[in-house]
C-alpha cells in the first residue's frame, strides 16, 4: 500500500517549546510504522522551523519530495495550558496554506493507491485549489477524509465538498453532533447520521466513528457495527486518533474488511494513548499484529 497524505505540517508551541505535529503528519508517520510507504504533500517555510521539520519528517521515513517550501513562515500553533487543559490558536496565513497546484508532481501522485486529507488544509483558497486539482485528476482505491474539526478552521462548504469526494469518512463522537447540525439541520445519533451521509453521498462506502473508551463504530453496507476496545491507562491521547486512522486505512486496504480494520485500529490507538507523544515506536506486539494482516 502506498499512501499519499495531503495536509499541514506544523509546530505546537507548548509553553514556549516547539513540538512537531499536525494530524496529517501523524497519520503519515503511523502508516510508515505499519510498514507501508507514505508521502506528504505540504508546504514549509524557508525558516529554521521549516528546516527542522523537514529533517524530522525524513527521520520518520516519510517521503518529503512533494513538500514545498514558501516565503511564508512554517505553520505553528501557540498552546497555553489552563488548569491542565490546552487552549490554542491555529495561526493562519502560514506556509501550509500555500501549497501550489502548479508545483504538484501529478505523475508521481498517480502511483498512490490511498489518499488522505482533512479539513484545516482547506481553509485557504490556494491549498484548497491544490487539493481539488488532485481529487479531480486522479482515481484512488480509497480516499480517506479524517474530518478533524478545529476551531475557526472549517465551514459547511468545506465539509460538503470533502464528503462529495471521499470513500471512507472518519469522525469522532463529538463531530457527529456538529456535522449533523451543520449539514442536515438537526442533531442526529450515530446510525441516523451514517444513513443520512451515505444517502446524500453514495460513494462513501465506510464511515468510522471513534468514541474513546467506548471503542469505535463502523457503518458499512448499511449496517452499524460496535467495535469495543480494551481498557487502558491513558498517558497522552495526542496522535491516538491519527494512529487509529492509519492502522484502519492499512488493514482495510489489504483485507477490505472494515470490522477487522477497526479492531486492529482500536489496539493501535490504545497503544499510542498509553504512551507519551503522538508517534511512540510500536511495541513488538503491535508490529507483529501489523505483519500478520
Amino acid at each position: 500500500m502506498k499512501v499519499l497524505v495531503f495536509g499541514e505540517i506544523l509546530w505546537d508551541i507548548i509553553e514556549g517549546t516547539p513540538h512537531l505535529g499536525g494530524a496529517p503528519l501523524n497519520f503519515a508517520a503511523h502508516v510508515k510504522q505499519c510498514g507501508q510507504e507514505s508521502a506528504m504533500v505540504s508546504c514549509l517555510g524557508k525558516d529554521d522551523l521549516g528546516d527542522r521539520a523537514e529533517g524530522l519528517v525524513k527521520e520518520m521515513g516519510v517521503d518529503v519530495s512533494m513538500v514545498q517550501r514558501s516565503d511564508k513562515q512554517t505553520g505553528y500553533v501557540p498552546v497555553k495550558l489552563i488548569d491542565g487543559q490546552p487552549d490554542y490558536e491555529i495561526v493562519k496565513d502560514v506556509a501550509y496554506d500555500y501549497i501550489q497546484s502548479e508545483a504538484l508532481d501529478q505523475k508521481k501522485i498517480a502511483s498512490f493507491g490511498t489518499f488522505y486529507f482533512g479539513s484545516i488544509i482547506q481553509r485557504n483558497p490556494v491549498s484548497n485549489a491544490a487539493l481539488q486539482s488532485i481529487l479531480d485528476q486522479h482515481q484512488f482505491d480509497n480516499i480517506f477524509y479524517d474530518v478533524n474539526l478545529r476551531k475557526d478552521s472549517y465551514s459547511s462548504e468545506v465539509i460538503k465538498s470533502s464528503l462529495a469526494y471521499c470513500t471512507i469518512l472518519k469522525v469522532n463522537d463529538e463531530e457527529v453532533s456538529v456535522i449533523s447540525k451543520m449539514i442536515f439541520q438537526e442533531e442526529q445519533g450515530f446510525e441516523k447520521f451514517c444513513k443520512s451521509v451515505t444517502n446524500s453521498y453514495p460513494q462513501i462506502k465506510t464511515i468510522i466513528i471513534t468514541a474513546g473508551k467506548d471503542g469505535s463504530f463502523v457503518f458499512a453496507n448499511g449496517v452499524m457495527h460496535a467495535v469495543s476496545t480494551e481498557p487502558i491507562k491513558v498517558v497522552d491521547t495526542v496522535g491516538a486518533g491519527d494512529s487509529f486512522s492509519a492502522a484502519f486505512a492499512y488493514v482495510f486496504a489489504k483485507t477490505n474488511d472494515p470490522i477487522k480494520a477497526a479492531k486492529i485500529a482500536n489496539k493501535v490507538g490504545g497503544f499510542v494513548a498509553s504512551n507519551a507523544g503522538p508517534n511512540p515506536v510500536y511495541s513488538k506486539e503491535i508490529k507483529e499484529l501489523m505483519q500478520a494482516v
